[in-house]
């Protein structure tokens, strides 16, 4: 237990300090330096990547700690980019701090369960990414319900440019009749534009938070027609199509493809259950797999390749449109 206690308090020592150092001073330094800028108007308001970075996106993009960046570069913005992305109201420091937790949380626990103490060492690094896995998970969803309302946001942008509404108009229309989340993203588009940013730095940011190869063909269209020029709103309609068709068209795919895709999963199962019920007949018979050297090197082979070909399976039948 000794050394769980340990590892337990330095631990909270450690993230208690870092949350002090970083988000006390840091983050007040910040918001005050902010808010003085506006309050005295001594530069501009960063609009776009021409002041180093979207609108869109929190500026916070880096964790130090006593003059060592524990995360910064390309990390720092990959992180701050999946939690705008997922819908998450957390920075790069309080993500970075929250997987340091459920690290040292695992570990902790696996100290404490575990017959060998020191395999419990492993939980820590698998609680680190487990938190990245879930980030990752929320933000395919969250892109999922996107892009299932997506459709609906062409009409409407549509109709309202056919009314005589301005894009502006539209968009603020549009936003107060749709359904979370994508009345969150349009909110803060229009905010940007409200705080000075142009409708093109407002709509660039607003891709860049959604990361959707849909809504990257919407807004391309939008940023090219007022580049140009042309009818917007038939251009909408004519995106809004597209869209309905590639939906109509992937659930034929799925309809074709679903007694492939129960296959996968039924021959992935067999040996699963075929081992449960060699264990209810003949315990002595199957355990062989799991106290013999040898078997052990049967059941990681065949784990391997069960996970193969079930992978294989998914990709055959998983098809683009």
């Amino acid at each position: 237990m000794l050394p769980l206690v340990a590892l337990s308090t330095a631990g909270f020592v450690f993230t208690l300090t870092l949350w002090v150092a970083g988000f006390g001073a840091a983050g007040m330094t910040e918001a005050t330096a902010r808010l003085n800028r506006i309050r005295n108007a001594d530069g501009p308001l960063p609009q776009g990547p021409s002041s180093g970075g979207s609108v869109g996106l929190r500026k916070r993009t880096a964790v130090n700690f006593g003059g060592l960046n524990l995360v910064s570069g390309k990390l720092a913005t990959s992180w701050a980019q999946d939690l705008e992305r997922a819908g998450l109201t957390l920075n790069v420091r309080e993500y970075f701090v929250l997987r340091l937790v459920i690290g040292l949380v695992a570990a902790a626990l696996g100290m404490s369960l575990l017959p060998v103490p020191q395999l419990g060492l492993v939980a820590a690094p698998l609680g680190y990414l487990l938190v990245g896995v879930w980030v990752r998970r929320r933000i395919a969803s969250r892109r999922r319900k996107l892009e299932s309302q997506l459709v609906e946001m062409l009409q409407m942008l549509s109709s309202g440019l056919r009314a005589g509404f301005g894009l502006q108009q539209s968009l603020d229309a549009a936003a107060e009749q749709l359904p979370a989340p994508l009345t969150v993203e349009l909110r803060r588009t229009m905010r940007d534009m409200g705080m000075g940013a142009s409708i093109e730095q407002a709509l660039t940011a607003l891709n860049e938070r959604i990361g959707s190869p849909d809504f990257d063909i919407v807004i391309t269209a939008m940023l090219i027609q007022r580049a140009v020029g042309g009818n917007l709103a038939e251009i909408l309609e004519n995106v809004a199509h597209t869209m309905r068709e590639r939906e109509r068209i992937k659930g034929e795919i799925r309809t074709l493809t679903s007694q492939q895709r129960m296959t996968g999963y039924v021959i992935g199962g067999i040996p699963v259950g075929l081992t449960v019920v060699f264990f209810l007949i003949s315990p002595e018979f199957i355990s062989l797999l799991f106290t013999d050297k040898l078997g052990h090197m049967m059941v990681a082979g065949a784990v391997v390749l069960e996970t193969m070909g079930f992978l294989v399976i998914r990709k055959i039948v998983n098809i683009e449109v």
